[in-house]
């Protein structure tokens, strides 16, 4: 079993914490892990629906995927 735990910082202060175990966990553990390592950048897209998992953004918005 590996236990994985990642805390999110916001302005220096942790507001939560996440843990996987890779071996109960659902299958999509493993992106998130991956995700989670890549020091990722969150963007709130509540009003674009259409944004999705292959979409790039730049910085300043988004591309879907060609």
């Amino acid at each position: 079993m590996s236990l994985r735990k990642f805390v999110l910082i916001a302005e220096g202060d942790v507001f939560m914490q996440i843990q996987f175990d890779d071996e109960v966990s659902s299958p999509n553990a493993a992106a998130w892990v991956a995700g989670l390592l890549s020091n990722p950048v969150v963007v709130d897209v509540t009003n674009q629906p259409e944004v999705v998992s292959g979409w790039t953004w730049d910085g300043n918005s988004f591309t879907a995927p060609q």
